[in-house]
Protein backbone atom coordinates (compact mmCIF):
# COMPACT_ATOMS: atom_id res chain seq x y z
CA UNK A 1 0.00 0.00 0.00
CA UNK A 2 1.25 3.67 -0.97
CA UNK A 3 1.97 5.18 2.12
CA UNK A 4 -0.23 8.63 2.80
CA UNK A 5 1.66 11.47 4.42
CA UNK A 6 5.04 10.03 4.09
CA UNK A 7 7.57 12.02 5.80
CA UNK A 8 10.82 13.30 4.14
CA UNK A 9 14.43 11.87 5.27
CA UNK A 10 14.85 15.06 6.66
CA UNK A 11 12.07 15.29 8.57
CA UNK A 12 12.83 12.00 9.89
CA UNK A 13 16.19 13.28 11.17
CA UNK A 14 14.59 16.70 12.37
CA UNK A 15 11.93 14.89 14.47
CA UNK A 16 14.59 12.42 15.93
CA UNK A 17 16.83 14.88 17.09
CA UNK A 18 14.19 16.69 18.83
CA UNK A 19 12.28 13.57 20.27
CA UNK A 20 12.53 14.64 24.02
CA UNK A 21 10.39 17.85 23.01
CA UNK A 22 8.13 15.92 20.88
CA UNK A 23 7.49 13.28 23.74
CA UNK A 24 6.95 16.48 26.04
CA UNK A 25 4.91 18.37 24.03
CA UNK A 26 3.63 17.08 21.07
CA UNK A 27 2.40 13.46 21.66
CA UNK A 28 -1.13 13.97 19.34
CA UNK A 29 -0.27 17.23 17.13
CA UNK A 30 2.27 18.47 15.51
CA UNK A 31 3.92 21.41 17.13
CA UNK A 32 6.52 23.91 15.19
CA UNK A 33 6.65 21.67 12.19
CA UNK A 34 7.56 18.54 14.34
CA UNK A 35 5.92 15.38 13.86
CA UNK A 36 3.44 14.06 16.84
CA UNK A 37 4.42 10.84 18.43
CA UNK A 38 0.96 9.69 17.36
CA UNK A 39 1.69 10.37 13.74
CA UNK A 40 5.12 8.53 13.95
CA UNK A 41 3.73 5.83 15.31
CA UNK A 42 1.02 5.74 12.36
CA UNK A 43 3.53 6.13 9.65
CA UNK A 44 5.39 3.30 11.02
CA UNK A 45 2.35 0.72 10.93
CA UNK A 46 1.50 2.30 7.73
CA UNK A 47 4.64 1.35 5.85
CA UNK A 48 3.70 -2.63 7.19
CA UNK A 49 -0.33 -2.53 6.37
CA UNK A 50 -1.69 -3.48 3.20
CA UNK A 51 -5.31 -4.41 2.05
CA UNK A 52 -8.39 -4.29 4.00
CA UNK A 53 -7.54 -3.17 7.00
CA UNK A 54 -9.40 -2.93 10.55
CA UNK A 55 -7.76 -0.06 13.66
CA UNK A 56 -9.35 -1.49 16.83
CA UNK A 57 -9.22 1.02 19.64
CA UNK A 58 -9.35 3.62 16.79
CA UNK A 59 -9.47 6.78 18.96
CA UNK A 60 -10.85 10.51 18.30
CA UNK A 61 -11.24 10.89 14.82
CA UNK A 62 -10.95 7.55 13.41
CA UNK A 63 -7.75 9.17 12.19
CA UNK A 64 -5.70 6.09 11.00
CA UNK A 65 -8.31 5.19 8.95
CA UNK A 66 -8.75 8.44 7.53
CA UNK A 67 -5.11 9.76 7.02
CA UNK A 68 -2.95 6.55 6.26
CA UNK A 69 -5.36 3.54 4.49
CA UNK A 70 -7.63 2.44 1.97
CA UNK A 71 -11.32 3.55 1.44
CA UNK A 72 -12.49 0.09 2.44
CA UNK A 73 -11.01 0.04 5.66
CA UNK A 74 -12.33 0.24 9.34
CA UNK A 75 -12.22 1.85 12.62
CA UNK A 76 -13.36 0.76 15.72
CA UNK A 77 -13.69 1.83 19.09
CA UNK A 78 -14.96 1.08 22.96
CA UNK A 79 -15.74 4.42 23.62
CA UNK A 80 -17.96 7.30 21.44
CA UNK A 81 -15.03 9.56 21.25
CA UNK A 82 -15.77 12.12 18.43
CA UNK A 83 -15.55 10.68 14.47
CA UNK A 84 -15.85 7.58 15.64
CA UNK A 85 -18.42 5.84 13.36
CA UNK A 86 -18.31 2.73 14.95
CA UNK A 87 -18.67 1.86 18.25
CA UNK A 88 -18.58 -1.49 19.74
CA UNK A 89 -18.56 -2.49 23.04
CA UNK A 90 -17.30 -6.31 23.22
CA UNK A 91 -14.08 -6.62 20.96
CA UNK A 92 -14.11 -10.32 21.98
CA UNK A 93 -16.84 -10.42 19.33
CA UNK A 94 -16.12 -8.25 16.44
CA UNK A 95 -19.33 -7.86 14.45
CA UNK A 96 -17.41 -8.97 11.06
CA UNK A 97 -17.81 -12.25 9.36
CA UNK A 98 -14.15 -14.18 9.41
CA UNK A 99 -11.56 -13.62 7.91
CA UNK A 100 -12.65 -10.32 6.51
CA UNK A 101 -9.70 -8.06 6.97
CA UNK A 102 -6.01 -8.46 5.52
CA UNK A 103 -4.62 -6.25 8.28
CA UNK A 104 -5.42 -5.85 11.72
CA UNK A 105 -3.85 -2.79 13.94
CA UNK A 106 -3.83 -2.37 17.46
CA UNK A 107 -1.81 1.05 17.70
CA UNK A 108 -0.56 2.03 21.54
CA UNK A 109 -3.84 0.18 23.47
CA UNK A 110 -2.99 -2.91 23.61
CA UNK A 111 -2.54 -2.25 27.60
CA UNK A 112 -5.50 -0.89 27.11
CA UNK A 113 -7.37 -4.45 26.45
CA UNK A 114 -8.39 -5.34 30.01
CA UNK A 115 -6.23 -8.16 31.17
CA UNK A 116 -9.48 -10.64 31.72
CA UNK A 117 -10.01 -10.31 28.22
CA UNK A 118 -7.05 -10.62 26.29
CA UNK A 119 -6.84 -13.93 25.91
CA UNK A 120 -10.67 -14.22 23.89
CA UNK A 121 -9.76 -10.75 21.93
CA UNK A 122 -6.42 -11.97 20.28
CA UNK A 123 -8.60 -15.35 19.21
CA UNK A 124 -11.47 -12.83 17.85
CA UNK A 125 -8.64 -11.07 15.97
CA UNK A 126 -7.15 -14.28 14.55
CA UNK A 127 -10.95 -15.10 13.05
CA UNK A 128 -11.49 -11.99 11.65
CA UNK A 129 -7.91 -11.97 9.90
CA UNK A 130 -7.68 -13.58 6.64
CA UNK A 131 -4.66 -16.30 6.07
CA UNK A 132 -1.49 -13.97 5.19
CA UNK A 133 -3.36 -11.36 7.02
CA UNK A 134 -0.96 -9.03 9.66
CA UNK A 135 -1.85 -8.21 12.80
CA UNK A 136 0.23 -5.35 13.92
CA UNK A 137 0.84 -3.24 16.91
CA UNK A 138 2.74 -0.58 18.84
CA UNK A 139 3.78 -0.91 22.27
CA UNK A 140 5.84 1.40 24.22
CA UNK A 141 8.16 0.67 26.93
CA UNK A 142 6.39 -0.16 30.30
CA UNK A 143 8.51 3.09 32.58
CA UNK A 144 8.10 5.54 29.85
CA UNK A 145 4.85 4.38 28.61
CA UNK A 146 3.37 5.02 32.39
CA UNK A 147 5.03 8.12 32.54
CA UNK A 148 3.79 9.85 29.40
CA UNK A 149 0.74 8.86 30.21
CA UNK A 150 0.92 10.30 33.16
CA UNK A 151 2.30 13.99 31.93
CA UNK A 152 -0.70 13.95 29.46
CA UNK A 153 -3.08 13.56 32.28
CA UNK A 154 -1.49 16.38 33.98
CA UNK A 155 -0.33 18.34 30.99
CA UNK A 156 -3.76 18.66 29.66
CA UNK A 157 -5.77 19.37 32.86
CA UNK A 158 -3.20 22.04 33.07
CA UNK A 159 -5.62 23.89 29.99
CA UNK A 160 -8.52 22.30 31.57
CA UNK A 161 -8.74 19.00 28.94
CA UNK A 162 -9.66 15.47 29.35
CA UNK A 163 -6.63 13.29 28.03
CA UNK A 164 -8.32 10.09 26.43
CA UNK A 165 -7.69 8.03 28.86
CA UNK A 166 -9.21 10.00 31.51
CA UNK A 167 -12.53 11.04 28.90
CA UNK A 168 -13.03 7.42 28.67
CA UNK A 169 -11.95 5.76 32.10
CA UNK A 170 -9.99 3.02 32.59
CA UNK A 171 -10.71 -0.31 34.08
CA UNK A 172 -8.97 -1.60 37.25
CA UNK A 173 -7.62 -3.90 34.88
CA UNK A 174 -6.20 -1.93 32.35
CA UNK A 175 -2.58 -1.05 32.38
CA UNK A 176 -0.83 1.80 30.31
CA UNK A 177 1.30 -0.72 28.08
CA UNK A 178 1.42 -4.47 27.72
CA UNK A 179 4.02 -6.36 29.15
CA UNK A 180 6.91 -7.71 26.82
CA UNK A 181 6.26 -11.51 27.51
CA UNK A 182 2.62 -11.29 27.13
CA UNK A 183 2.96 -9.76 23.68
CA UNK A 184 5.50 -12.25 22.33
CA UNK A 185 2.75 -15.24 24.12
CA UNK A 186 -0.23 -13.78 22.25
CA UNK A 187 1.46 -13.13 18.95
CA UNK A 188 2.93 -16.39 18.88
CA UNK A 189 0.17 -18.70 19.41
CA UNK A 190 -1.28 -20.17 16.65
CA UNK A 191 -2.48 -19.19 14.16
CA UNK A 192 -0.18 -15.99 14.30
CA UNK A 193 3.64 -16.03 14.06
CA UNK A 194 5.17 -12.70 15.08
CA UNK A 195 7.56 -12.32 11.91
CA UNK A 196 8.52 -8.75 12.87
CA UNK A 197 9.95 -6.48 15.88
CA UNK A 198 11.61 -3.32 15.16
CA UNK A 199 11.67 -0.37 17.56
CA UNK A 200 11.79 3.80 17.27
CA UNK A 201 11.20 6.81 18.81
CA UNK A 202 15.03 6.16 20.25
CA UNK A 203 14.32 2.62 21.14
CA UNK A 204 11.66 3.57 23.29
CA UNK A 205 8.92 2.42 21.32
CA UNK A 206 8.27 -0.70 19.52
CA UNK A 207 6.16 -1.95 16.75
CA UNK A 208 5.33 -5.79 16.19
CA UNK A 209 3.70 -7.74 13.14
CA UNK A 210 2.36 -11.10 13.64
CA UNK A 211 1.32 -13.52 10.15
CA UNK A 212 -1.92 -15.59 10.35
CA UNK A 213 -0.03 -18.84 9.32
CA UNK A 214 -2.66 -21.43 9.52
CA UNK A 215 -6.67 -21.64 9.69
CA UNK A 216 -8.63 -20.62 12.53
Amino acid sequence: MKIKNKRSKFKVIIDNLFFPLRALFAPENSLLGLTSLRDERMEIVARQTFGKTLDIGCGPGNIFIKNWTNSDSVGIDVFPYDGVELVHEDMTNLPFEGESFDTVTLIAVGGHIPQHLRVKEFIEISRVLRLGGKLIMTEGEPVTQTIGHLWRHFSFSLIGKKDMDTERGMMEDEQYCMPYHEILKYLNTKPLELVLHNKFMWGLNNIYVAKKVNKF
